[in-house]
């Protein structure tokens, strides 16, 4: 879901000696607008971003980096697309270098830091299309993500994902 402060992003980044991937970038201007207007993203528009920030994790396992990505992967099949940027992956098997964490917190949470974060002018998507992700949030045991409380300390948080990446 939604990476929580730059002090988190910054502490992963140096602690793995990673680079983190800014998916907001990567999107398209037309679809920051439609999410800036209450529009939700379609799989017709979410699939091929996916798409394109897996050519980017492909490129990055190619090169031997390790890269942090922070992205709504919300859905088993979304995730599976990250995944086979791992050239070994076999679908469906969730043996994969790609490993994902959330960031796991109550919904009230996540709209108050994503009020704040658009206040600031460091997110585009508006609180009122937070549901519309909740929603489609789909998590399998069997994928083995790995769950933090995101209200923990950003330390913390940085320590509880390094048990499970190292």
């Amino acid at each position: 879901m939604l990476v929580g402060s730059e002090q988190l992003v910054i502490c992963l980044e140096e602690l793995f000696m990673a680079a983190f991937l800014m998916p907001m970038i990567i999107t398209q201007e037309s679809n920051k607008e439609n999410m800036r207007n209450g529009l939700p993203l379609s799989n017709e528009v979410r699939v091929p971003w996916l798409e394109t920030l897996c050519s980017v994790l492909r490129r990055g396992l190619v090169d031997n980096e390790t890269l942090i990505l922070a992205c709504s992967a919300l859905q088993k099949r979304y995730r599976e697309i990250l995944r086979s940027a791992d050239s070994n992956y076999e679908p469906g098997s969730y043996a994969s270098v790609v490993k994902f964490v959330l960031l796991d917190v109550g919904a009230e949470v996540l709209v108050a830091r994503l009020v704040k974060r658009v206040a600031e002018g460091k997110d585009f998507m508006p609180a009122k299309l937070l549901q519309t992700q909740l929603d489609l949030l789909q998590i399998d045991e069997a994928e083995g993500i790995f769950k933090v409380d995101a209200t923990l300390d950003p330390d913390d948080i940085v320590k509880t994902i390094q048990t499970f990446v190292i």
